[in-house]
């Protein structure tokens, strides 16, 4: 068996980190929070442990907890961290006659 070139590491569920995530109509940040876990309604068994549709269960600094969507997080910073990046192409909202609009009553 050949050794993985890139390391692959659980996160330190001791640290606090700030999360990006897209959901639908807005963006949110959670900031300095902690990893708490990962919930389910799948039942557990030795072929399924319920993490790839389960939801991330996260810590506020005050105590509390909440659930978010795997799916919607678009990225992870340790908290406080200013990541570097460039942004290659950006793009508004959809024009007035698009067709979702209609259907929202907008």
């Amino acid at each position: 068996m050949s050794e993985n070139p890139i390391p692959v590491t659980p996160f330190d569920v001791r640290r606090r980190y700030d999360i990006y995530c897209s959901l639908v109509g807005e963006e949110r940040l959670y900031e300095n929070i902690k990893l708490a876990g990962i919930r389910t309604f799948d039942r557990i068994t030795q072929f399924s442990s319920g993490a790839l549709g389960g939801l991330l269960e996260i810590e506020a600094s005050d105590g509390t907890r909440m659930l978010i969507p795997q799916h919607g997080i678009q990225m992870i910073c340790e908290h406080g961290a200013k990541p570097k990046y460039k942004v290659l192409r950006s793009w508004g909202p959809p024009d007035e006659g698009d067709s979702w609009r209609k259907d929202s009553g907008e």
